[in-house]
């Protein structure tokens, strides 16, 4: 017997926006939800991708978030300047 029931995962969120991500059946549903004032949660986009799909969106979405951060550390975005620590004297 087969069940209908999907899983979900904790939602994304941030101020103004939501991703959710669950199982049905054989995919993987991923929704993006934007906050409108007086609506709340609307949904803006759903896509269903298989097993196969979803395995290179985590590849795509892996090399982009590598670039991102490599741009980020090269125009100094992260930089923290080094903390200089005192050494007691004898």
């Amino acid at each position: 017997m087969k069940s209908n029931s999907a899983v979900n995962f904790l939602p994304i969120f941030s101020d103004e926006k939501k991703v959710e991500v669950s199982l049905q059946e054989d995919q993987a549903v991923i929704k993006l939800s934007t906050w409108t004032d007086d609506l709340g949660w609307c949904g803006q986009k759903t896509m269903s991708l298989d097993a196969e799909m979803l395995d290179e969106l985590h590849r795509v979405i892996s090399a982009a978030r590598i670039r991102l951060n490599r741009q980020k550390s090269e125009n100094g975005d992260d930089f923290e300047p080094a903390r200089v620590l005192e050494f007691p004297r004898v």
